[in-house]
């Protein structure tokens, strides 16, 4: 009888260590997710800014699963980085005729269960380097990351 238990605590163990056994590696690396939240990264372009600046911007389709509406700039707190250092927030404007910029996309509403494309803007330190964009939630309780090859930019 003992041995039986015995056996059956081992696998029990066994079980529990598989369950956990990715360590806690993310399905799709280009997604984002915290709490009721989501954002894949669906590429990045490189333009000039305002100012003549060289500058990233990045494509992610934000997700609202939440019971209210959301925009992404409120769901998330963000820092985007090149080399370790926060990247400046470059003005990117939508034409030459209009004073609204790619990035306003990140201050519309997500309805509840509805999905929208936005766009964010940076200027970049260089044209090689990694950027990575990390989010968290308001208490840095959950984080999330995802690195931008920027040799892949259109």
């Amino acid at each position: 009888m003992k041995k039986l238990l015995a056996i059956l605590l081992s696998a029990a163990i066994l079980l529990s260590f598989a369950a956990c056994g990715d360590g806690g590696k993310k399905d799709d690396p280009n997604l984002l997710k915290i709490g009721n939240y989501e954002a894949l990264y669906t590429g990045c372009e490189i333009v000039k800014d305002y100012d003549g600046d060289d500058t990233v911007v990045i494509n992610f389709t934000f997700t609202n699963n939440s019971k209210e509406a959301q925009s992404f700039e409120w769901a998330y707190y963000y820092e985007v980085k090149q080399g370790g250092e926060e990247l400046d927030y470059a003005v990117v404007f939508v034409s030459e005729d209009s004073y609204d910029t790619l990035d306003d996309s990140m201050l519309e509403d997500v309805e509840p269960g509805q999905s929208k494309d936005i766009q964010m803007t940076y200027k970049l330190k260089d044209l090689t380097t990694n950027v990575v964009v990390e989010v968290s939630d308001l208490y840095d309780e959950e984080t999330d990351s995802v690195t931008i090859d920027l040799s892949t930019a259109k």
